[in-house]
């Protein structure tokens, strides 16, 4: 049985626009944050991972009442973000030797 839910897409958007901004530093950042940033790119990536997963579960199932275009463009929006941080994982293995 469908229960009904409010669901404000803002605060998975800002998220993503925030994190995706700052750790590739297109937005002013202190230099604490920058050296911080490039000390745990891998990390910060894994989990944004992670949390792309998890979102892509929530918004996969979702009916929207009104609006079901804006739900599209939310799910766009988390698939984008998920294959950003996969493909920073993949660069960042490029970049590793595999030689011993």
């Amino acid at each position: 049985m469908p229960i009904v839910v409010e669901f404000d897409p803002d605060f998975i958007l800002v998220s993503m626009e925030m994190w995706r901004k700052s750790l590739d530093m297109q937005i002013p950042i202190s230099d604490e944050f920058k050296i911080h940033f490039m000390e745990n790119r891998r990390r910060l990536l894994e989990g944004f991972v992670i949390t792309g997963k998890a979102w892509k579960i929530i918004v996969r199932d979702l009916k929207a009442v009104d609006e079901p275009a804006v739900l599209e463009d939310v799910r766009l929006a988390v698939q984008s973000f998920l294959s950003w941080a996969e493909d920073g994982l993949k660069a960042l293995d490029d970049l590793t030797p595999n030689c011993c």
